[in-house]
């Protein structure tokens, strides 16, 4: 406890310098000493001084956490490497698949080589999103499991809805902008614009999905978690009942990729369990483990329960498969640090991979480029290099004006929902 009351309310952050702090006096307190004289006899101080270091606490570790994965910078808490080697292996995952849709497949003619570019960036499917949604879940598992008593869980849903919708703003108006009617993710209409601030249908579903996560989980908190993450199964499962032609409904990947966040929540210690121990014996394990899922997926059917049961078994595996390969590759400091500096940085590159590849569908010198033949056999390589790239310096050159407001809400918000709590303690 700290010897000066109003260091206390310093540190707190809620500092009243009209009031002072009578909601702590009436007792004999000793500030030079900094102990409390009344020995315990009644002493009406001392409940609400452990509140307010309570505060203390949840404000520190709010403000600390607000912006993980935005700015680079390490955590309070030093995190395992293979966390952000295989944050940064799944986002590059991510963009290579946009890249080779978007730009890869309209400018190069359908050849052996190109077919296996499909089949490369197809192959990762179970892996990318499933892994991404585990360790999202796993990073923030602590918070989401203590309910919204801690203000952690508030900061973040509106931080990560205010990313969403400035983001938002900023598509809708480069759908405006562009005349070119064939853009990825364009929006047709207000109409359709209006209606994605509830249902989203742009790579920024996965913002919203972050925020609707956490909001739902939090607030079951109460129950058992196998009885949440039993539910979120079944509708992951379920999930596999709609038709085909609705098959890449962004709302429909937020049902089924919301069971890997709950695992992530409610199992953390089983994920990190496959990245310890014996290795080369999880290795093969789970690699036998998803080849066998793989196999049993593809004798299904796309629109069967039983299809969406296998997938989700499948891609279960897949995700401690990616967990025991990155703590591999978590060995190798080259590679690792450089996927690591990307994992650090997850979120400024998923959301700055469309306008960079807007830029790339419309710039002219481009379909040129894939004339030359090492351009074309490696195009989705050289498109993922340059969208990685060029969304990292687009970001830091952001982070240096008031553009980086783009990515995190201002501070006067921010702290008025950290010390919300705090405040309503001190005023009764």
């Amino acid at each position: 406890m700290p010897g000066n009351m109003r260091d206390l309310r310093l540190r707190a952050g809620i500092l009243d310098r009209r009031q002072g702090f009578e909601s702590l006096q009436g007792h004999n307190w000793c500030a030079r000493r900094g102990v409390c004289l009344c020995e315990g006899r009644g002493c009406p101080a001392l409940p609400r001084l452990g509140q307010v270091l309570e505060t203390t606490n949840t404000i520190t570790r709010a403000t600390s956490h607000a912006t993980d994965g935005i700015r680079g910078g390490s955590a309070p808490r030093e995190r395992a490497l293979w966390l952000d080697v295989a944050r940064g292996a799944c986002v590059i995952a991510v963009v290579m698949l946009h890249v080779r849709i978007f730009v890869y497949d309209p400018l190069t003619p359908p050849t052996a080589g190109t077919r296996a570019w499909r089949e490369f960036t197809e192959f990762f499917g179970p892996f990318r999103l499933p892994l991404l949604f585990t360790i999202s879940g796993l990073l923030v598992s602590e918070r989401v499991r203590n309910g919204w008593g801690d203000r952690r869980n508030a900061l973040r849903v509106a931080s990560s809805y205010w990313i969403y919708v400035v983001w938002l703003c900023v598509f809708g108006a480069m759908s405006a902008a562009v005349a070119v009617s064939t853009m990825p993710f364009q929006m047709a209409s207000m109409h359709d614009f209006l209606r994605q601030f509830a249902l989203p249908d742009t790579t920024l579903w996965f913002v919203f999905a972050l925020a609707l996560y956490v909001v739902v989980l939090t607030s079951l908190q109460r129950l058992p978690w196998f009885v949440v993450l039993g539910l979120f199964a079944a509708l992951a499962v379920a999930s596999g009942l709609v038709p085909a032609s609705h098959a890449e409904e962004q709302w429909l990947h937020i049902i089924y990729f919301s069971v890997f966040f709950a695992a992530g929540v409610y199992v953390p210690k089983l994920f990190v369990w496959f990245s310890r121990g014996r290795i080369p014996v999880k290795l093969l394990g789970t690699l036998g483990a998803f080849v066998a899922f793989q196999l049993l997926w593809q004798l299904t059917e796309q629109g069967e329960v039983f299809e969406t049961s296998a997938r989700l078994l499948r891609d279960t595996a897949a995700v401690a498969l990616a967990i025991v390969v990155c703590a591999i590759v978590s060995r190798i400091p080259a590679v690792a640090q450089l996927l690591a500096r990307v994992g650090r940085r997850t979120l400024p590159i998923y959301i700055l991979q469309l306008p960079v590849i807007w830029a790339l569908c419309l710039l002219p010198v481009v379909p040129a480029l894939f004339e030359i033949p090492v351009v074309r056999y490696l195009g989705p390589v050289f498109g993922t290099t340059v969208v990685v790239g060029v969304s990292l310096l687009v970001f830091r050159l952001m982070e240096r004006t008031h553009l980086r407001y783009m990515f995190r809400m201002p501070r006067r918000f921010s702290d008025r929902i950290v010390r919300g709590r705090a405040t309503g303690i001190l005023e009764r």
